[in-house]
């Protein structure tokens, strides 16, 4: 696997770093990662490092709900 220097892959370095963003939206899934104590990744990046690591970094199966009595 080959990877490309930033400025190969963004080019204008310094444009990409003044453009603007939604700070909310972006660290969104950084803020529920906190909250959950879960990584932050794609499915493929979460599924490779948990071959890796071997720890279980996917969310499990939910149980169901128990009956109520």
């Amino acid at each position: 696997m080959c990877v490309a220097t930033a400025l190969d892959r963004i080019g204008n370095f310094k444009a990409f770093l003044d453009e603007d963003f939604d700070e909310a939206f972006t660290y969104a899934a950084l803020r529920k990662a906190e909250t959950l104590g879960r990584p932050v990744g794609s499915k493929h990046w979460l599924e490779d490092m948990a071959a890796k690591t071997g720890y279980a970094l996917l969310p499990g199966k939910r149980e169901p709900e128990p009956k109520a009595i």
